[in-house]
């Protein structure tokens, strides 16, 4: 077990146990409402890492999410320029 600590840009902080950095992130995702956080734990080795992690992370359902609000904000763009060249 390793202890894994995040944090955001807003001073928000959070100490999680757990096996994998992927799991922690999973653990923590749902407490912080930013794209990017921190975070930081020590290796096998014993290496001290610092790096950024991009959130939502894991389930092919919060990525399907990220794919239809991109889909629907294309298709929203593609209907105002039909409209735009329709009244023109």
């Amino acid at each position: 077990m390793r202890k894994f600590f995040f944090w955001n840009e807003n001073g928000d902080e959070k100490e999680v146990e757990k096996m994998s950095l992927k799991k922690a992130v999973m653990a923590v995702q749902g407490d912080f409402k930013d794209s990017l956080i921190g975070v930081q734990f020590t290796t096998k080795k014993g290496d001290k890492v610092e790096q950024s992690v991009k959130i939502p992370m894991g389930r092919k359902i919060r990525q399907s999410i990220i794919v239809e609000k991109r889909r629907a904000a294309e298709k929203a763009l593609k209907e105002a320029s039909r409209k735009a060249f329709m009244s023109a």
